[in-house]
């Protein structure tokens, strides 16, 4: 793959990175919006085909099932109108456009980590080298030509010369090498001919070497009698096959023992066979083994060890690299003694086989006359050949002298080649000592083939220092022919490695790896050598690489903005250049060598001070506009501080974690503080002058504006890193109270924003186009223009987020104001334009259309964006600071204020919405009565399923058309209206019936409309009964059956009337139900309802039933009644079903009222049984009890009924406390009951006991008149009467008391 290296400042590639994720962002999010309206309409446009496949089998509200409304708030979050924008010249847009882009500067870092790939590598050299560094041609060393050409001389000496060509080594053949080096030196082919025979001429004067460390030899044999051995090693090396040498010995010990041990062991031979073996071997040892005495080296002696470690090197001289063979023996020592010496260290034996070893000793020194008596442990033979060239170090096993003898253990050694200088033929240098030395020639060398391998590189960034195989076979060989130590290696290394890292990018990780190998080599030659480590002029060299590498490394920390952008392989660069710099400075080597220079923390924290404002500096010209105006001003500062912030979001994220991690520094907190009193200077400036321009309304606030919003969200967003400063620090901040400088500007803004949204409002009405609503969106263009308006403005102060408490109030308060204003603005047009085009005219046919539903769900939509204004505006977060700072109580008072503006603005959007829909119920009114009379007024063979079919045809009409119209909050509200309708011409009608009877009511009450009063259930249990049923009921296709009475046919009429009406009722909330999608039956179920409904029942009820159904609510009202302030009656009673009788006893009362002048009464009490159309019996009393209020009857009383009479509803006891009086009609103390259906002996109840009951006094209440009225008109029905007078007399009777 090819790559090109482009150079583009840091901001331009920002931009055009930015640009291209806007495009790719766009064009998916409208392929994304596209796909799901398409989706979306589908989708209704089944639900619409299976919903007209339906048929309707029951006479209920066709209402079509909701389809899902789409939030106002969701929809002009994605929403724009560019006809309605441009009126105001995308006022609001702009500073929306302001927010997105503040926003992605804030997410663009996270994005930047994810790939590294494609960015390309920056290396910025350091102007500060000096110019003996580096030279025009960007060389990591400039060489003169002869130089030059002893460098290449050496190098081709090198590969004449190479040393192990075994396997292992890798050979590379020589013409390759030749190539090779002709390419790095830059060498022609004449001059490489030239200078190769020159080399060739002077091979002669090297001389190979092996450098052999015996360290340890393990499980040697015992030859001593105390079970150990003396060892020592002897070693050299064996002449070539074709060199046979007079004087020699079979082995290196037999150089000192004369031939004539040979020649016995010779005659010991019984065999031919074996006898000729050994003569040719022996001859072939005589041909290979003799070696010069002077040439062997010998090891010290340990004693009594078999494991011995010796850890001693040796330099032997070769003379065949090809034949030549190492040879290394070990023998066990022993001094020379007698016989009798030997005997008297008989003490010393231990064991069977030290006995045989002392025998043996004894008869060895017996034999023994030339006074060597060391025994043969074993040897090993290396061919030199067989060495490779990078050394071998193993553990080798011993053999013994001759095929039968064996030899124990194994000696570890380690074995190199090398080459030395003849001494005699060394001649005189023509170049510097210091360019010819081992050392520097092999730095220098070194340093050639970096360069050339730098060169061959595009991306030199992740290059670790591998060099090719052809240069590390070169530099090999040059550091074993010349027996370089690991030390001089590791300094030649870093002195070349860290001068090409100025030149080219390296990875750190490679440079820290040299530093530690230097380190470490420097002090295991310390440890292992009493010589120096370097020489003066290589000591003075390190240390200046050192200090060259410091500085260099400090200057690319103070340019890292663009040396190491902020992606993950540039920040793990940078990691590894600060561990190099904290390496070094933890080095004893360095602290040795720049004594001076060791403090290298400080020199970082400088580096950073300086390098962040020399960017400072660079961003701010960068930056800074062709003109002074202030518009152009504000918007360079905060396009400044929009790059700052980003610099101080990677700071955090990448760059400063990592200093303080590694070396404790806190960039971060040095970054921002010089970026707080640089900008806080510009800034301050800067805002002076433009809140002076702005009070004296010098400039176009309009312009300014946007300019200043931007510079503030990046303000806003610089300060919100002080929360990673210490506390002392983020106090003392230039920019602390930066919002200071833009409260006037913030006050323009939001009057103009006012201005600007009453605009809007007005173009986006008059732009409004009904028919190009989207089905799925029940509202025009203009609900949502202006909710996208209403969220920008809220946007803008989210954005905001002012940190002044009481300015944020401030604020909050006349953003709602200005809201709430414009949307009840918004309101009043829609209304009004429904107004001009005849809505409200009395004239002409009333017809549901598309207009008067996009009407009131405009306005609907509009108020449901008022509901997010707590959400969007934080009022939340504004209450607590308030608490907070300033008490309980500010915060409450502030939150009723808001609360009650919001509320306000919603009450009056909601009445224009009802006045609406009001005005639907008042064009369907007449006909809903006419229909409802129709019904009413049926004649009676016609079903009431087609008399009420009319009314139900025509609701359906118009309610499917505006159920499909209508949101559903706002067909609820059509519903609710048109049920009030339903409810005022049914009430109409049963009015109208009796009205000429309420007027000569008792005390003038009447059932008017205007005077009839809340109430509860009349007769309840029936009417609980029947409104539980309701949702249930089904209609019969005939004609009710009226029930049998005795009342006259004037009053079965009347039955009939009021039967059908309640009937009709029972269909109309089963109507307006619709199964749950129309009213909710708690809704259905209101106080005019409950009126009708109670007026019905008891209308179409028989004279019996409402008698009942009376009792029966006083029985349930008597048993939970807790107030006794008319004293109470302890009574029992029980049924005996043996004799069918009830038992009732009266024990006493107590806590009655005075009704007597003397301040006590004359109590008795009434028993009766009630209903007397259940009971035909006459009541029984008590005794009188004079001049008391707690008086003590103990009486009992028996009453002969049945026990199915008891079981019956509304069966009850009733106790009637009277006040006995002589001259005038007895007073009624109070009045208490007992339902029969809860006595013991009934229903099988538990055994008797007391019960003590609430006395109270009969009042009349709404439903007692209602049921009296009704009750009343029935004339000639002598128990409607009687009942009705008896209950009159027993209310006179409490008034008069």
């Amino acid at each position: 793959m090819n790559y090109t290296t482009i150079t583009i400042d840091f901001n331009t590639a920002y931009a055009l990175r930015k640009a291209a994720r806007r495009s790719v962002c766009n064009v998916r999010g409208r392929l994304y919006k596209t796909r799901n309206q398409i989706r979306s309409r589908i989708n209704h446009h089944k639900k619409m085909l299976r919903s007209g496949a339906r048929k309707r089998s029951t006479m209920i509200l066709s209402i079509v099932d909701p389809r899902p409304e789409k939030d106002i708030t969701v929809l002009s979050s994605n929403y724009s109108n560019d006809r309605i924008n441009a009126a105001d010249g995308n006022f609001f847009e702009t500073y929306s456009a302001l927010q997105d882009k503040q926003e992605n500067r804030n997410r663009l870092d996270s994005h930047d980590t994810q790939e590294d790939d494609h960015y390309e590598d920056v290396h910025v050299l350091s102007h500060d080298q000096d110019g003996d560094d580096a030279d025009g041609n960007n060389k990591l060393l400039r060489w003169t030509k002869k130089e030059n050409e002893i460098l290449y001389k050496v190098s081709l000496s090198t590969i004449e010369n190479r040393l192990g060509m075994t396997i292992e080594d890798e050979v590379v053949a020589s013409n390759t090498l030749f190539d090779f080096v002709k390419d790095v030196f830059s060498v022609a082919d004449e001059d490489h001919d030239m200078l190769l025979l020159e080399s060739s001429s002077e091979q002669d004067i090297l001389i190979p070497i092996l450098n052999v460390t015996v360290i340890a030899a393990s499980g040697l044999g015992a030859k001593d009698p105390n079970g150990f051995s003396d060892p020592y090693c002897l070693l050299g090396i064996m002449p070539p096959k074709e060199q046979e040498v007079e004087t020699g010995i079979d082995s290196l010990n037999d150089s000192i023992e004369t031939e004539v041990d040979g020649k016995k062991d010779k005659k010991k031979k019984k065999w031919y066979k074996m006898k000729k073996k050994n003569k040719k071997k022996k001859k072939k040892l005589k041909l290979r083994d003799k070696v010069p005495e002077q040439a062997i080296k010998q090891t010290r002696v340990i004693n009594q060890n078999l494991n011995p470690k010796w850890g001693e090197s040796f330099t032997i001289d070769l003379q065949d690299l090809q034949d030549d063979i190492f040879h290394l023996e070990i023998w066990d020592h022993d001094e020379d003694t007698t016989v009798f010496g030997a005997m008297r260290n008989i003490n010393e034996v231990s064991g069977v086989k030290g006995m045989q070893r002392y025998f043996k000793q004894i008869v060895h020194n017996a034999k023994n006359t030339d006074g060597n008596v060391d025994d043969f442990l074993g040897s090993i033979d290396i061919p030199i050949k067989d060495i490779p060239s990078h050394g071998k170090t193993d553990w080798f096993k011993l053999e013994g002298k001759s095929e039968k003898s064996k030899a124990k253990g194994k000696i570890k050694l380690q074995l190199h080649l090398g080459y030395r200088k003849d001494e005699d033929e060394e001649e005189n240098e023509q170049i510097e000592e210091d360019r010819m030395n081992p050392v520097e020639s092999y730095r220098c060398i070194l340093t050639q083939l970096v360069e050339h391998e730098l060169k061959q590189m595009e991306n030199s960034s992740r290059w670790d220092g591998t060099l090719n195989h052809e240069a590390v076979y070169l530099l090999h060989q040059i550091a074993i022919q010349n027996q370089l130590t690991q030390l001089n290696l590791a300094y030649c290394r870093w002195l070349a490695y860290s001068k090409a890292h100025t030149l080219y990018a390296m990875d750190y990780r490679f440079l820290h790896s040299l530093l530690k190998m230097v380190e470490e080599q420097w002090k295991i030659t310390q440890q292992t050598s009493s010589k120096e480590c370097f020489t003066t002029k290589e000591e003075v060299t390190l240390a200046a690489s050192f200090d060259a590498f410091v500085k260099y490394c400090i200057g690319l920390l103070r340019k890292q903005r663009d040396v190491f952008p902020p992606q993950k392989k540039n920040v793990v660069r940078l990691e590894w250049l600060l561990k190099c710099l904290q390496h070094l400075q933890a080095l004893d080597i360095y602290e040795k060598l720049c004594p001076s220079q060791t403090d290298i923390h400080s020199q970082i924290i400088n580096g950073i001070h300086e390098g962040t404002i020399e960017w400072f500096y660079r961003i701010r010209a960068f930056t800074e506009p062709g003109t002074s105006t202030d518009g152009e001003m504000v918007s360079a500062i905060a396009a400044m501080t929009n790059t700052l912030n980003l610099d101080l979001v990677r700071s955090y994220k990448y760059t400063g974690k990592l200093y303080q991690a590694m070396l404790q520094i806190d960039y971060f907190s040095i970054a921002y503080k010089n970026f707080d009193k640089l900008l806080g200077e510009e800034v301050i400036e800067l805002m002076t002058g433009v809140n002076k321009s702005l009070k004296s309304q010098t400039i176009d606030t309009t312009e300014i504006s946007t300019s200043l919003f931007e510079l503030y969200l990046a303000l806003k967003d610089l300060l919100g890193f002080k929360q990673y400063l210490n506390k002392s620090d983020a106090e003392a901040l230039v920019l602390a109270d930066y919002h200071k400088y833009f409260k006037k500007a913030v006050q323009n803004w939001l009057a103009l924003a006012y201005n600007k949204a009453i605009q809007r409002i007005e173009k986006a009405v008059e732009l409004d186009k009904v028919e190009q609503v989207d089905a799925m969106v029940k509202h025009s263009t203009s609900a949502v223009d202006v909710a996208c308006c209403f969220g920008q403005i809220g946007e803008f102060y989210s954005k905001l987020d002012w940190p002044d408490i009481e300015g944020s109030y401030v604020f909050v308060m006349k953003i709602t104001d200005d809201i709430c204003r414009a949307a009840l603005f918004y309101a009043n047009i829609i209304h009004k334009d429904l107004i001009s085009k005849g809505y409200y005219d009395d004239e002409g046919q009333f017809d549901v259309t598309d207009q008067l539903c996009i009407a009131i769900n405009n306005i609907e939509q509009v108020r449901r964006s008022l509901a997010v204004l707590p959400k969007s505006l934080n009022w939340d977060k504004l209450f607590t600071l308030v608490a907070m700072k300033q008490g309980e109580q500010s915060s409450e008072q502030c939150k009723a204020s808001l609360k009650e503006m919001l509320a306000s603005a919603d009450d009056d959007m909601v009445n224009i919405i009802l006045k609406v829909a009001g005005r639907v119920g008042d064009k369907m009114r007449p006909d809903v009565k006419k229909f409802i009379f129709q019904l009413a007024y049926a004649p009676v063979k016609q079903s009431l399923d087609d008399a009420i079919t009319p009314l139900m045809q025509y609701l359906d009409k118009n309610l499917i058309t505006l159920s499909e119209g209508l949101l559903q909050i706002n067909f609820q509200r059509i519903l609710e209206t048109l049920w009030q309708v339903v409810l005022d011409e049914m009430r109409e009608q049963v009015i109208g019936e009796h009205e000429q009877h309420n007027q000569n009511q008792h005390n003038g009450h009447s059932l008017g409309t205007h005077t009839i009063q809340v109430l509860k259930s009349t007769i309840t249990d029936y009417t609980k009964k029947k409104i539980g049923a309701l949702p249930t009921m089904k209609i019969k296709s005939k004609s009710l059956k009226l029930r049998k009475s005795s009342t006259s046919k004037e009053e079965q009429k009347g039955l009939e009337f009021f039967v059908r009406l309640h009937s009709a009722l029972e269909i109309l909330l089963e109507f307006f139900n619709a199964d749950g999608k129309g009213l909710s039956m708690e809704d259905l179920m209101i106080e005019d309802y409950k009126i009708l409904l109670s007026c019905l029942v008891t209308n179409k009820s028989t004279t019996e039933e409402i008698i009942t159904s009376y009792y029966s609510r006083r029985a349930q009202e008597q048993m939970s009644r807790s107030d006794n302030s008319y004293g109470e009656l302890d009574v029992v009673c029980y049924y005996n079903p043996m004799d069918s009788k009830l038992i009732v006893e009266v024990n006493k009362a107590k806590n009655l009222r005075a009704l007597d002048c003397n301040g006590v009464s004359d109590p008795f009490v009434m028993i009766e049984l009630c209903p007397r159309h259940m009971f035909n019996l006459d009541p029984q009393r008590t005794k009188v009890i004079k001049k008391t209020l707690n008086p003590v009857f103990n009486q009992s009383f028996e009453f002969n009924i049945r026990e199915e009479q008891c079981k019956k509803r509304g069966a009850s006891v009733v106790f009637s406390v009277m006040d006995h009086d002589m001259m005038f009609s007895n007073d009624l103390e109070g009045e208490a009951m007992i339902s029969l259906e809860t006595i013991p002996g009934i229903n099988l109840q538990g055994a008797s006991q007391q019960h003590s009951l609430k006395l109270v006094k009969p009042v009349l209440t709404a439903e007692d008149q209602t049921m009296f009225t009704i009750l009343s008109n029935r004339h000639g029905d002598k128990k409607a009467s009687d009942f009705v007078k008896k209950r009159y007399h027993a209310i006179d009777q409490a008034k008069e008391v």
